[in-house]
């Protein structure tokens, strides 16, 4: 189980800022298996997908779009402490909340 949710990670980051058909691939995989990850996994997905939209690394305008639509969708998913903590360690940053 522990390795199956590192790999979602790991597929999420390595399609989190491409400009290719696979961003549409991930986010339809993303949205269709949400339940099936654990709480750690979810939030950590949340913050990697947030924090790119702040740093301008989420890919080309149609990726930024589709990548800030599986933000909201998924932040608001989040249990209530799971989105203060996506919000405490992203307030680092001093950049506009994108969502």
């Amino acid at each position: 189980m522990i390795l199956e949710q590192l790999m979602v990670t790991a597929a999420h980051r390595y399609c989190l800022g491409r400009c290719s058909y696979i961003v549409g691939a991930c986010l339809g995989w993303l949205y269709a298996t949400w339940d099936q990850f654990d709480r750690n996994t979810k939030r950590v997905m949340v913050r990697d997908t947030i924090e790119a939209l702040m740093d301008d690394r989420a890919g080309g305008y149609t990726d930024v779009k589709d990548w800030t639509k599986f933000a909201s969708w998924s932040f608001v998913r989040l249990v209530p402490e799971d989105q203060e903590w996506v919000r405490e360690v992203l307030t680092h940053k001093n950049k506009a909340w994108p969502i």
